[in-house]
């Protein structure tokens, strides 16, 4: 049984069309595979290029960033320094004399050193006692001064040609102010001092706000700037429990937008963006924000949704429409870097046209297959036909189209011997067409392949399920029927005759003749052998015993 289905599996390939069909279908879907493959590496190494490529530039900011902290965390250490350790100098001590002959006016400023440090601005104690956020502590009043004035010091000295330009402040609760960028002694303090310390980053700082005392980031609205918008890293300052004030560091937005397009300048495909933890739009690449935005609120809730749970540092893309998305989050900042590559861009960049160039090497080979299967497939088809022609050629006669002698004979003998394994009954018919020479010589071998093809058609009307038949002479046929006894043989034998008998046949145009045949029939069962040839021989002996009995009629007895 398992032989059997392995046979039927290996004869549904004996069909060449099917074979050429099976192997343009391996080679296509090999070839569409290799190519799918490609592009799956094509696709990962465009996504590490993107992720390196914002990798870079947020390594870049991190490590500006963190150069900056380092920088307020150092002015902060110094102030702790000066408040445990504070030094009293002359001039020192003539700064607080001074402050103390000041502190009532609407504003002033103080210096140690004209050349050496930055003047201490500051206001009234009136306008100090009139805000909630503000005390000036008496008992810790001359000591914040003192070591305010010595971090001046450190503040005029310091390295401010860092690639973002930004401005750093000490801002006090006691009613003055310390800066790298500072005022003209004029009315303008007052004003400048109020701006600094009703902005979020102050209140932010309270010890209520930021039970921590962590490092924090605001990107809050400022007037005072171009863009109108300002990014400030802060840290309270705090000694022996008492809240002293705020350093901090305003970034400008231009030496953002400046930084992330010194930044990219290697990497001229996609747009990237800076964002607040609260994902507004701070800075990009392109020098300026964009008119509109780049994100429906859909999309930002899908960005915030993946980006939320991740942790500082983290690196992650987003596939959002025709754009690819890809994200860092920061580690010295609290908000994240965003790249924003389109199609178009994909398309004219690097990756884009080792794409296009696959596609169309992939595309080309597919045409040039399917044209080679056209090609192939009716080369095979003509083949087979002319095999098949060939073959038919071969196994049947080309006028009656019955088996012809050899054929048949091979075929003939295949049946007797399966009768005789099967023990079933066997029968040969040897059938001629009576007066044949004479049709020829009276009509012409035309009319004759005429009769011939009649009979040959009256035969095969005549056949049974298993029966065969050849044309064994020029006018004689042979009839094999297996498991057929002889009564049975006779008696299809007899319906022949009567239907090739029954009928007239127009040979020309007004000549009809009606033509018979004699018949010959012998069985297995009635000699005991199966041997075709032999079989054949003695229908054949009969047949001639019915022709000398008179013709058209069937013999099957010696």
């Amino acid at each position: 049984m398992f032989g059997n289905a392995i046979q039927r599996v290996i004869s549904r390939f004996k069909n060449p069309q099917k074979v050429v069909n099976l192997c343009f279908i391996f080679v296509f879907l090999f070839s569409t595979v290799l190519t799918w493959r490609e592009a799956v590496v094509l696709e990962g190494a465009y996504v590490a290029n993107q992720r390196n490529s914002l990798d870079s530039v947020a390594t870049l900011l991190d490590r500006q960033l963190q150069h900056s902290i380092d920088n307020l965390l150092f002015y902060r250490n110094a102030m702790l320094y000066a408040l445990q350790s504070p030094i009293s100098t002359d001039r020192t001590r003539k700064s607080l004399a001074d402050f103390d002959t000041l502190r009532s006016q609407p504003f002033w400023q103080l210096r140690l050193d004209l050349n050496r440090s930055l003047p201490m601005s500051g206001v009234s104690d009136e306008f100090v006692h009139e805000s909630p956020l503000l005390d000036r502590d008496e008992k810790t009043l001359h000591s914040e001064l003192s070591s305010a004035l010595e971090l001046s010091y450190i503040m005029r000295l310091s390295d401010r040609s860092g690639t973002m330009p930004q401005r750093m402040f000490y801002a006090s609760r006691s009613g003055f102010f310390l800066t790298n960028t500072p005022p003209a002694n004029d009315p303008g303090i007052v004003s400048l001092y109020y701006r600094l310390i009703a902005r979020p980053y102050f209140s932010s700082q309270s010890q209520q706000n930021n039970p921590q005392r962590a490092l924090k980031w605001t990107h809050t609205f400022n007037p005072d700037t171009a863009s109108g918008q300002i990014v400030t890293a802060s840290v309270p300052l705090d000694f022996n429990g008492r809240w002293y004030g705020v350093l901090a560091l305003d970034y400008p937005i231009n030496s953002l937008h400046s930084f992330l397009q010194q930044a990219k300048y290697d990497d001229h495909e996609g747009t990237v963006l800076l964002y607040d933890n609260e994902l507004n739009p701070i800075a990009s690449s392109l020098g300026e924000l964009p008119t509109h935005s780049l994100f429906t609120a859909p999309q930002l809730a899908q960005i915030a949704n993946v980006v939320t749970s991740a942790k500082q540092g983290a690196q992650g893309e987003i596939r959002m429409d025709s754009r690819f998305i890809t994200w860092a989050k920061l580690s010295n900042f609290d908000g994240l870097l965003i790249k924003v590559h389109t199609l178009e861009e994909g398309v004219q960049g690097e990756f884009g046209r080792i794409s296009i160039v696959l596609s169309v090497l992939w595309l080309l080979f597919t045409l040039m297959l399917f044209a080679s299967w056209i090609v192939i497939r009716h080369l095979v088809t003509n083949m087979f036909s002319l095999q098949q022609t060939l073959s038919w050629r071969a196994n049947y006669d080309t006028l009656t189209r019955l088996y012809n002698r050899g054929a048949f004979f091979e075929m003939a003998r295949k049946l007797s011997q399966e009768c005789e394994q099967q023990g079933l009954p066997f029968s040969v018919i040897q059938m001629d067409l009576d007066l044949f020479k004479s049709i020829n010589d009276r009509f012409g071998h035309s009319s004759g392949d005429k009769v011939l093809i009649h009979a040959a058609a009256m035969l095969s009307d005549a056949f049974r399920t298993g029966d065969i038949a050849g044309r064994v002479g020029g006018e004689e046929f042979c009839i094999v029927l297996p498991d057929t006894s002889l009564e049975e043989a006779t008696k299809v034998a007899e319906r022949i005759r009567v239907r090739i008998n029954s009928k007239e046949l127009l040979l020309k145009q007004g000549n009809t003749v009606r033509i018979s045949a004699s018949f010959g029939v012998s069985s297995a069962a009635e000699f005991s052998d199966y041997d075709f040839e032999r079989l054949q021989t003695y229908a054949d002996h009969r047949l001639y015993k019915a022709k000398q009995g008179g013709r058209n009629q069937v013999c099957n007895h010696d």
